[in-house]
């Protein structure tokens, strides 16, 4: 399985535009986004329309009217499940904790705790997320600014993999227990990252969208 994963594109018209070439120039079986994709609706509506086999998730930076339209749309996995391919699945779950900018999309622990407790998450998910698991990939500020219920879930839950954006100045891999951990760069800094899967073998190449 091959995938395009991005995050943050925060409304940039020449990063998805970018995004667009990549995905009609190479063949991928998926095109993901860990949220923080735009306040427009009408941006949503060109971003979901733009690539095949799309799905995505909101970040804590869409706001009301944004969310509205996600909730609605087929592409957005939020609290859900869906079966894909090899006996894998993909379950997302977007927004972040609270930040220092009281954006739209931010919960406390408790209410991260609850509802990632309640998804059906196992060892052959792609885990689709927005905020970073706490102490990975989450240095803001010189401070830690990930979820320690991220944290919890993926210790528990055990997917073999997390895709998770937010903090724009991280990117990388690493392991934790069974999971490949995934920070995905931020798109509008024209980074995203492509990612091959065989037999849960996780391989994933960072890339410049020139």
């Amino acid at each position: 399985m091959k995938l395009l994963v991005f995050s943050d594109l925060h409304q940039e018209d020449d990063a998805l535009d970018k995004l667009r070439e990549i995905s009609n120039r190479e063949e991928f079986d998926y095109v993901l986004s860990c949220g923080d994709n735009s306040q427009s609706v009408s941006f949503l509506e060109e971003l979901v329309a733009s690539f095949p086999r799309f799905f995505l998730i909101p970040g804590n930076w869409e706001g009301e009217s944004a969310n509205s339209f996600l909730s609605r749309s087929r592409n957005c996995v939020n609290g859900k499940r869906v079966e894909l391919e090899d006996g894998l699945n993909l379950v997302g779950f977007g927004y972040s904790s609270y930040t220092p900018f009281s954006t739209y999309g931010e919960l406390g622990e408790n209410e991260i705790h609850d509802r990632l407790g309640r998804l059906n998450i196992d060892n052959n998910t792609i885990l689709l997320l927005h905020c970073p698991p706490k102490g990975y990939f989450d240095l803001a500020r010189g401070q830690h600014s990930g979820s320690p219920s991220v944290l919890k879930a993926i210790w528990d839950k055990k997917p073999f993999v997390a895709f998770f954006g937010h903090i724009h100045e991280e990117k990388g891999t690493m392991r934790l227990g069974g999971t490949t951990l995934v920070k995905v760069p931020a798109a509008n800094k024209l980074e995203a990252c492509t990612v091959n899967i065989t037999n849960k073998s996780v391989t994933v190449s960072f890339i410049a969208l020139r």
